[in-house]
């Protein structure tokens, strides 16, 4: 029961659907835009890594380093959250997944690796960037991705039955 209950809420397009048509449009496109917004700098970062691959033993050595992981354990855990967390946040599939995902790493950033030696010698802790970062996720996190995610179409198709909802196990 406590698995359908967290798994319901991860995946609820938010309050949005409980208002009327014109604010639920409005609603969804501000939590879209909010939700491209903060995953496009997560995902180009990304996909960059994908495609300087070589690069990145002297990255999370040197310029960024994760503490307590070694670089070939964090360049591709973190490589593969940057791209997995954003497309979801994006698609708004398991929006709130994303939201959180993408905004744990904001604040690792600032607060974690921009707090090591090498962090502060390279800048990387930019209040400007990564806290409206967190707020963004928070509030997703809370809100929801809004109607015009595929949470929403998801929660809208159970509703009129066409998915059957799972039943719990006894």
């Amino acid at each position: 029961m406590l698995i359908r209950d967290l798994a319901s809420f991860l995946t609820d397009p938010g309050p949005t659907l409980r208002t009327g048509l014109r604010q639920r449009l409005a609603a969804g496109v501000g939590l879209a835009l909010v939700r491209v917004w903060l995953a496009w700098p997560f995902a180009t970062a990304g996909w960059h890594r994908v495609f300087t691959w070589d690069a990145q033993e002297f990255l999370f050595t040197q310029v960024h380093p994760v503490p307590l992981l070694p670089a070939t354990i964090a360049a591709p855990l973190t490589t593969g959250a940057e791209i997995s967390l954003s497309l979801l946040l994006i698609l708004g599939l398991a929006g709130r997944v994303g939201a959180a995902g993408l905004a744990l790493m904001a604040a690792t950033l600032f607060l974690v690796i921009g707090r090591t030696p090498e962090g502060l010698e390279n800048g990387i802790a930019i209040a400007a960037e990564q806290v409206p970062w967190m707020l963004a996720g928070g509030a997703l996190f809370v809100l929801g991705p809004g109607m015009l995610s595929v949470d929403a179409a998801w929660h809208s198709l159970r509703r009129r039955g066409a998915v059957p909802s799972p039943t719990p196990l006894r």
